[in-house]
């Protein structure tokens, strides 16, 4: 099961990176949670389609310019998979350029995505998937 949970969240960024947020949504379950406590200093809990669709439509409408793209998906064990992701953008108000590396530990069930655990660096969603020291 492992292995095709890497393929599905794969399969999801992939999609969300490509524009094809409906494929990508789609991954997730109904009342998916989305964690960005960790995160940001404002981080909350989304729950539900609606609230993760929310949550991208206000990150990328502050960008002219934004790009994501996956560099490693990696099995962390049973039902959770580990995510590095590095985003570029420009920003609508001033022009700001962005460069971030972060991370997310994904858990599936039954063929969709029930559980993001959003990370401010690739090495603290490594360690907390039991992938790093």
């Amino acid at each position: 099961m492992s292995e095709e949970n890497v393929e599905r969240v794969t399969a999801a960024w992939t999609a969300y990176a490509c524009g094809d947020y409906e494929a990508s949504l789609n991954a997730y379950a109904e009342d998916t949670v989305w964690d960005d406590t960790q995160y940001r200093p404002d981080g909350a809990v989304h729950v539900g389609h609606n609230a993760l669709v929310d949550v991208v439509r206000t990150w990328r409408g502050a960008w002219r310019r934004y790009d994501i793209e996956t560099e490693e998906v990696r099995d962390a064990g049973g039902d959770r998979v580990a995510v590095v992701l590095r985003e570029t953008g420009e920003g609508k108000g001033g022009g700001v350029e962005l460069t971030n590396r972060w991370g997310i530990v994904v858990t599936v069930r039954g063929e969709k995505i029930v559980h993001t655990m959003v990370y401010r660096t690739p090495e603290e969603a490594l360690k907390s998937a039991g992938l790093s020291e």
